[in-house]
């Protein structure tokens, strides 16, 4: 992906719709809540504005009684159909990807992805839990996007996705049982204060490229997964345990272009460390916490997956979210 559409007067500094452009009814926070439901439904911060713009679009030519309604209807249906688009090409090519599946980072303070301010909203927007919802099939994860983020109950969920109530209701428990499953053994009670200072002895141990120090910061058995950094033919399978993940993360450094800068910023509702060279981002690492501590890292270095973090990164100067050299939650970036 080369980049973000521009069309003045039409979308905001990262290319979401706003005033005047949307429909009478249809509020900028509005467009920005369908942003973040694309968002989570595709993974990709620069196909959702694609999403978005063109739903914008259609209703500006063909106005609607119920524009917002209409939007949404559209939204979703866009998103559904890509992803089914991705899992015939994932059966018909039958290859197993050569990277691990990874969303792109977003940078989160300002509000790119909507309200933030709950535990929840925050985790419904992680990279974990991003990576979980791609394995749904795109029926559940639509429904399990419109009742967790939306608040539809089965009426309105089966209007929007076009299914009977009865067919609704199954895909949205199958898809909230699925997710319950796979996080109820991970989840975290350590508060957001202490998952931000856990983010600074990440990186500053990154800094000092120490390996036995990394070590004694992860949960022993710590998994860091990797897109492989967008080269051709490079597979990255996850790299398991604290003593290589410590010696994975010590190599970091050295993998970043020289002159690059380490900070801490909220990524998609977290504490993560991001890479930058000036005003471009060069890398992303997502830690992940559950009872034993620091137990999974993911590492974005893809340039292709970076297009929307680095347009974010470079409109806001290239701020990272911390005062005085000390991260602070819900700072803005």
């Amino acid at each position: 992906m080369d980049g973000l559409k521009e069309v003045p007067g039409v979308l905001s500094p990262v290319g979401i719709p706003a005033a005047p452009a949307l429909p009478p009814g249809v509020a900028e926070g509005d467009a920005t809540r369908l942003f973040g439901a694309a968002y989570r439904m595709l993974g990709s911060a620069c196909r959702a504005l694609e999403v978005v713009q063109e739903a914008v679009a259609a209703s500006a030519a063909a106005p609607s009684d119920e524009p917002y309604d209409r939007l949404v209807r559209e939204v979703f249906g866009a998103t559904l159909r890509s992803g089914e688009r991705e899992r015939v090409r994932v059966r018909r090519d039958g290859q197993a990807p050569v990277a691990a599946w990874l969303a792109e980072p977003v940078l989160t303070a300002g509000g790119a992805l909507g309200p933030m301010d709950t535990a929840e909203l925050r985790e419904s927007v992680s990279m974990a839990r991003l990576v979980l919802l791609e394995r749904l099939a795109p029926g559940e994860r639509a429904a399990w996007v419109l009742h967790e983020v939306f608040d539809y109950g089965p009426e309105a969920g089966a209007a929007v996705l076009g299914v009977p109530e009865a067919r609704y209701t199954v895909l949205e428990r199958r898809a909230r049982q699925r997710v319950q499953d796979a996080e109820s053994a991970v989840r975290s009670p350590d508060s957001e204060a202490s998952r931000w200072s856990a983010a600074a002895e990440l990186l500053g141990a990154i800094r000092e490229e120490d390996p036995a120090a990394l070590e004694e910061l992860l949960a022993e058995d710590v998994v860091a997964w990797s897109d492989g950094g967008g080269q051709p033919g490079v597979v990255r399978r996850p790299v398991l345990g604290a003593a290589k993940v410590g010696r994975f993360l010590a190599g970091v450094r050295g993998r970043i272009p020289q002159g690059a800068s380490g900070h801490i910023a909220e990524v998609n509702g977290g504490a993560a460390l991001v890479a930058a060279a000036g005003s471009e981002v060069v890398g992303v690492l997502a830690p992940e916490f559950g009872p034993q501590g620091l137990v999974g890292i993911r590492a974005v270095a893809d340039p292709a997956r970076l297009v929307f973090a680095g347009r974010q990164w470079a409109d806001r100067g290239g701020r990272s979210g911390t005062r005085d050299g000390v991260p602070h939650p819900r700072d803005p970036v």
